[in-house]
């Protein structure tokens, strides 16, 4: 009996030896591992949920008319689309503000902004980096990676599920300086937007959190939560632009509240995407 309880012990050791337990990964390797996988994307589908709420000062309020007479502007958004990684993508969107709602079609190419005007149909062109929404928390839907890469501090929020799929879910803080390093790397990045960009990531606070496979790495959802205060005089002149709004100089000091969430949702990973470049009229 001693003989056949040594034996099976010698079994047990002998298997625990030969099959070591593997570690967990750290948040620190799993996000690692969530950006590396990003940057080897062709193409995803998403669909985006967003709220922003704008505070102005009265000069600008009363250039709103009745969309911001009272000195604040909220604006809900919801949009899908497609994305070529690295560099456009193509959205269907509407934003609801004071009433009425506006639907319209945007592709980003190359660091350029096509926009469809909802009145006539036709395409327009507008610099992406001049959209002063753009610098108030709205995530692109390329850039994703970005965040992942340059991380100040992680919070791991537990596993979930998404769509069926086992997913982590983490908090980010970013690390402003490596973001802003390596989005200056980023050959759509003009020097005033990065410009503009910095501004508004030293003027309040961002988190950003993150939905990825558990064992494919793929992200499937990407939520930022904004809230800065800006000084449009010196944001203004970050985007070149005139300090000036319908005739009136802005004063000193003049700044705009902003707090923004945005919602997106990836799937149909390098599934076939074709986007075009549309002719302007």
């Amino acid at each position: 009996m001693k003989r056949i309880l040594a034996s099976l012990l010698t079994v047990v050791a002998l298997t625990a030896c030969a099959s070591p337990l593997a570690k967990p990964e750290t948040p620190q390797q799993a996000l690692a591992a969530a950006a590396q996988k990003a940057g080897q994307l062709k193409s995803a589908k998403f669909d985006l949920q967003g709220h922003v709420t704008m505070t102005f000062p009265p000069q600008m309020a009363k250039s709103l008319g009745q969309a911001g007479g009272n000195g604040t502007l909220a604006v809900d958004l919801t949009g899908n689309g497609e994305a070529q990684f690295p560099d456009r993508y193509h959205m269907t969107v509407n934003a609801k503000m004071a009433g009425f709602s506006i639907a319209t079609e945007v592709i980003v190419a190359n660091g350029k902004a096509y926009v469809k005007n909802p009145l006539s149909g036709k395409w327009q062109t507008s610099a992406q980096s001049n959209n002063l929404t753009d610098q108030l928390g709205q995530p692109d839907p390329l850039s994703y990676d970005q965040y992942l890469k340059n991380v100040k501090s992680v919070k791991d929020l537990g596993d979930t599920t998404l769509g069926g799929t086992t997913v982590h879910h983490y908090q980010l803080t970013p690390d402003k300086d490596k973001l802003l390093a390596s989005l200056a790397k980023k050959p759509s990045m003009t020097a005033q937007a990065l410009a503009a960009v910095k501004q508004v990531l030293n003027s309040g606070t961002m988190t950003t959190d993150v939905w990825f496979g558990k064992d494919d790495h793929l992200v499937r959802r990407v939520s930022v939560n904004a809230d800065y205060t800006i000084d449009l005089n010196q944001l203004l002149g970050s985007l070149g632009a005139s300090a000036a709004t319908s005739g009136n100089s802005l004063p000193a000091g003049a700044s705009i509240h902003a707090i923004a969430t945005v919602v997106i949702n990836y799937h149909d990973f390098d599934a076939p995407v074709t986007i075009s470049i549309p002719t302007v009229s």
